[in-house]
């Protein structure tokens, strides 16, 4: 078999270094989806959870399941894990310095991101309970809400979030956050577990991993 093919399915041979298939594992198996998921609850201590309920994020009674109600992201709890360590970051009522909810929820309907939704999606989040906002801007739902069974209508969706990474409102569908390396990734970067770093290309193969397949795609684009 020649280096460019290998077997698939069958008898059917697929191209090895199909760059411009979008099905194909580009990353050579080599990519790390638990890095965009939700912090485990290890790590989760009564500090951390004072400040995650000081935001809405209430802990569940069912021990098979960590949140009662909506999830926090990773970038949010990041944080959260990061400022309890630090002498007067958390004020009495575990809230952060600088980033309370009444701030917070001023800084997301003052963001430019927002001026580029429908009017009426505008004016609901303008209306919007500063907690429930903030709530779901710093969750994994993005920042929406449900219409009711008797007015569907008032509800909105989007796809739109609060990065602590930031600073700012981001989109989901072109921003995660990488908990391995402790920040907001554009959407093209993807985690390598062999290296355990973010690297860019959604069709690129890790340089340091898989340095022959990097090659090969250099000389593809070249």
């Amino acid at each position: 078999m020649s280096d460019s093919e290998e077997e698939g399915s069958g008898s059917r041979k697929m191209t090895r270094r199909d760059w411009e298939d979008p099905c194909w594992d580009h990353h050579f198996g080599m990519e790390d989806p638990s890095a965009r998921g939700p912090y485990t609850s290890r790590g989760r201590t009564d500090a951390v959870w004072k400040t995650l309920q000081a935001y809405g994020f209430n802990k569940s009674a069912d021990k098979k399941k960590a949140f009662d109600g909506l999830t926090p992201t990773p970038c949010f709890e990041y944080s959260v894990r990061e400022n309890v360590k630090k002498v007067g970051k958390i004020l009495e009522d575990g809230q952060i310095e600088g980033n309370t909810v009444s701030e917070l929820a001023k800084r997301i309907r003052s963001s430019h991101q927002i001026k580029y939704l429908e009017e009426p999606v505008q004016k609901a989040i303008d209306d919007e309970d500063d907690m429930e906002l903030v709530t779901h801007a710093l969750s994994t739902e993005d920042i929406r809400r449900d219409g009711s069974n008797d007015d569907e209508e008032s509800g909105y969706y989007t796809d739109l979030f609060y990065s602590f990474c930031r600073e700012g409102v981001e989109q989901s569908t072109c921003t995660w956050h990488c908990r391995v390396c402790k920040g907001c990734k554009h959407w093209r970067d993807w985690h390598c577990k062999g290296c355990k770093t973010c690297k860019y290309g959604v069709s690129i193969p890790c340089d340091k991993c898989n340095a022959k397949e990097y090659a090969s795609w250099q000389r593809e684009v070249n």
